[in-house]
């Protein structure tokens, strides 16, 4: 009976006692805590004490001034991922094709120039709406106007959608890997800032976790950003005879270093990945996906098929062994212990 039990928690395609869908599911509901909780999902892991083990204290949390680049760059991707903003940015690109329209620009063009003028323009054009007394203006888009505060919060760790992830500085001492991240976007969008044109379809953009860092506007709203080296999905993603995707950490997006550059992430956008190292092609790792155990995904089936090759793991749900413990019992694949094993095959 032990074993059945077992067994039934991983079986994918069959409702078990372990995997069926709560009684009482209003998907209403569902929708608008997701809403509130976009901004600021989650929470940061932090330490908790063991009975009769003894355990290295590491500082979860730490406050300090972020740089100006940094800045820009997170409180931009912040307005650009708001959906209270996107009037505005319609707005704001109409006028930037208004100005520029003798000279023809391309949407590559026009991006850009949108991406360098709007903080500006947006606190601008916020402030002389709230003069005019406008009650289109909300509280919410008066705070996001203002910009950040400068002192922000940084984490070493994070637990979001069933997850739990680790800075890659976090993770140097473990055996562990919780730094693996993918982010799935649908729509145009331009697959590197060398692309000219803007791609329609599905792009997964791989990455690995430098940073946590927690916005502060007005004291009022709170957004969490994950900070990222992200893998370029032209010369960096490839499949291997099997259809299993590899990435490539030599081949970045960007450096982060030019202030258009994107580094960051809503930790509510990303879901994780193991990176396994590829006993054929050096420098290449093999991306694992993670599917969380005891988290029911009830949307369209049609999109929970996976249609190739790349290895899915199980993982428990961490609300129930304990997501504040300790990294030493963090639930995880050993990637070391994995890799030797590999090379010995």
């Amino acid at each position: 009976m032990e074993s059945l039990t077992f067994v039934s928690r991983y079986l994918s395609g069959v409702e078990t006692v372990f995997t069926r869908p709560i009684r009482n599911y209003d998907e209403g509901e569902q929708n608008e805590i997701e809403e509130i909780n976009l901004l600021c999902p989650g929470r940061p892991l932090q330490q908790r004490n063991q009975s009769n083990v003894s355990f290295q204290k590491r500082k979860r949390v730490n406050h300090q001034v972020l740089d100006e680049k940094l800045m820009i760059q997170g409180h931009r991707y912040v307005l650009f991922n708001v959906e209270s903003i996107i009037p505005f940015r319609e707005k704001h690109k109409s006028i930037v094709k208004s100005r520029h329209r003798s000279r023809r620009p391309s949407e590559y063009e026009l991006e850009k120039l949108h991406c360098q003028q709007f903080s500006e323009w947006f606190q601008k054009r916020v402030s002389r709406l709230v003069e005019e007394g406008d009650a289109r203006v909300s509280e919410e888009i008066k705070w996001l106007a203002l910009g950040p505060h400068t002192s922000v919060k940084k984490y070493s760790g994070y637990f979001v959608k069933g997850y739990r992830f680790h800075t890659k500085e976090h993770e140097r001492f473990l055996k562990t890997q919780n730094s693996g991240v993918v982010v799935t976007v649908k729509g145009e969008c331009f697959a590197s800032p060398r692309d000219k044109r803007p791609i329609f379809g599905v792009i997964n953009y791989y990455g690995s976790l430098n940073d946590i860092i927690e916005l502060n506007y007005s004291g009022k709203l709170r957004v969490v950003l994950f900070k990222c080296d992200w893998v370029d999905v032209n010369r960096g993603v490839k499949k291997d005879d099997m259809g299993a995707t590899l990435v490539n950490f030599s081949y970045l997006t960007h450096t982060g270093e030019n202030l258009l550059d994107d580094p960051f992430v809503l930790a509510s956008q990303v879901h994780k990945v193991f990176y396994a190292k590829d006993s054929k092609s050096k420098d290449w790792l093999v991306v694992r996906h993670v599917k969380v155990r005891d988290m029911f995904e009830l949307g369209d089936n049609a999109d929970q098929r996976n249609t190739s090759n790349d290895v899915i793991f199980d993982v428990p749900n961490l609300h129930r062994v304990g997501d504040d413990e300790d990294d030493e019992l963090d639930v995880t694949l050993p990637m070391e212990e994995e890799a030797s094993n590999e090379e010995d095959e």
